[in-house]
């Protein structure tokens, strides 16, 4: 589909492949001088594909600003066609010298001393593993050496359909993409591997963008526009939603209490949080305005479950009798549901569990998506995009699959995928599951569809834990994520606390 679209730009700007191959190199090499603006030696690695293509033009243009450009080329030469051979002999004529080989940079004994930086044009988006070996052993000597990396599109060896690993793949510090962002650049591990992100469109028109097939949307820190009515000034409690939190079980009670702290701050009319009795007191504490009530008896959920508008269930249930007949009766209830951490589990190790309603919200880990989908955790990671789906129409429920860059999947036909690339390595510790939950819980309550409370959720967390991780850095928890909800979901405070 992306080469579809390269050649598909390249007719709408009346250019030939190398014209746009050689736009994509200009900006590259335009991109490399504001980000490194001192280095004087630069190590290019090409490939025989259009990958290396860009990366012949960037060489070119390099040594053309009187740097020391070196390239090393993995592949026989003569493999070298089309636009990319354009490229290659366009470099020969001015560097009037022989590329080195790959095999060359092995040899070196210390790169570092010899470059200041690397530019990855090996294999770009038409890669698919497994790597050969001498690939593979190529990019682990690149990765070793302490040199900064600028990728051409992809990453070499990451798969920029779905974000999977195929074997070794270089680590850059910043990646330029061209003409519109792969899926696979913003989730998963691929998040560990591209460093800085950079889109270039290359002059595609937007209309020609607009008119593509789309695989998956992706989202920073804007709202989708449904977030952003204002309340009416006559608005009253009941208007809002009333949230029932379910979990909370013996030594679990602080899960469910972030839950419920989190559906009030994301602007649920209503909080009840019905957990074991040892919690109350630790509840009542922490936010005397939510209602908490003893379930030690599975059977006091029942009017309680009666009175909620939607029902936030497993954040700390645990998987034992009392859990499993919780789990039930909300199920029982046909209230929408968001089932999270321990209510995941419960679901995928019980068959006869009754079917979800269709206002249901699934906010799966990688971990608990493979039980869901009774497949490996490495499966799921190999195509996020494609495992929310599956899961999202095998529970006929919304997914969160979350994660870096967390992936938002409905069940709805023809539904894109939403791919949230807010977010921080701050947000990996205890309860940030839990704040989701009570967030798309509280979206719910108020109205907003499943899939759209679980989009703005994802978002509107995501951006607060970006706000949060501002004041605290390192050591960041989901308590301190929560206290920036309010201010995320009302667009006006936002922008006046920017100033």
């Amino acid at each position: 589909m992306v080469r579809d679209l390269d050649r598909r730009s390249a007719d709408a700007q009346g250019l030939s492949e190398f014209d746009l191959m050689e736009r994509a190199g200009v900006a590259a090499f335009k991109h490399l001088r504001i980000l490194w603006p001192r280095a004087q030696r630069v190590a290019v690695f090409c490939g025989t594909g259009n990958n290396g293509g860009d990366g012949w033009i960037i060489a070119r243009l390099l040594r053309e600003s009187g740097l020391n450009a070196e390239v090393f080329v993995f592949g026989a030469l003569e493999k070298i066609t089309g636009a990319a051979r354009l490229a290659y002999e366009a470099w020969f004529d001015m560097a009037q010298q022989s590329p080195n080989s790959s095999d060359d940079w092995l040899a070196l004994a210390k790169p570092s001393t010899e470059y200041d930086l690397i530019v990855d044009a090996l294999v770009g988006i038409g890669f698919r593993g497994p790597a050969r070996p001498d690939f593979s052993e190529l990019v682990d000597a690149v990765n070793r050496a302490p040199i900064p990396v600028l990728s051409l599109d992809v990453p070499s060896g990451l798969n920029a359909d779905t974000g999977a690993l195929e074997g070794s793949t270089v680590a850059a510090d910043a990646t330029i993409t061209f003409i519109a962002m792969k899926p696979g650049l913003l989730t998963g591990r691929a998040r560990d591997f591209i460093g800085d992100l950079t889109l270039e469109p290359l002059g595609t028109p937007s209309s020609l963008i607009d008119s593509a097939q789309i695989v998956a949307t992706s989202w920073a820190s804007d709202l989708p526009h449904e977030f952003l009515h204002p309340r009416r000034p006559s608005a009253h409690k009941g208007n809002y939603g009333h949230v029932l939190v379910v979990g909370g079980n013996v030594g679990m009670g602080g899960a469910s209490i972030l839950a419920a702290s989190a559906a009030l701050r994301g602007g649920a009319g209503l909080v009840t949080l019905a957990t074991r009795s040892a919690h109350l007191t630790a509840a009542l504490a922490r936010h005397p305005e939510v209602m908490a009530h003893n379930i030690d008896l599975p059977e006091a959920l029942r009017p309680l479950l009666q009175g909620a508008s939607t029902v936030v269930i497993g954040p700390g249930l645990g998987v034992d009798d009392w859990s499993r007949s919780c789990f039930r009766l909300a199920l029982e209830s046909a209230k929408p549901l968001v089932i999270d951490a321990d209510g995941l589990n419960l679901l995928a190790t019980d068959s006869s569990l009754s079917r979800l309603s269709q206002e249901s919200v699934l906010t799966p880990h990688p971990g608990e998506a493979a039980r869901l989908a009774g497949v490996s955790v490495s499966n799921i990671e190999s195509d996020r995009l494609y495992w929310a789906k599956s899961l999202a129409e095998q529970y006929a429920s919304t997914i969160i699959l979350k994660g870096a860059g967390s992936v938002i999947a409905s069940q709805d036909d023809g539904s894109i995928p939403h791919i949230c690339s807010a977010g921080n390595p701050g947000m990996a510790s205890g309860g940030m599951g839990d704040v989701l939950a009570g967030l798309v819980g509280a979206l719910m309550g108020q109205g907003y569809a499943a899939p759209k409370a679980a989009l703005g959720g994802v978002i509107a967390h995501a951006t607060a834990g970006d706000q949060a991780w501002q004041e605290h850095g390192i050591g960041l928890t989901a308590s301190d994520v929560t206290r920036h909800l309010g201010t995320i979901l009302t667009p006006d405070l936002g922008d006046k606390a920017s100033h």
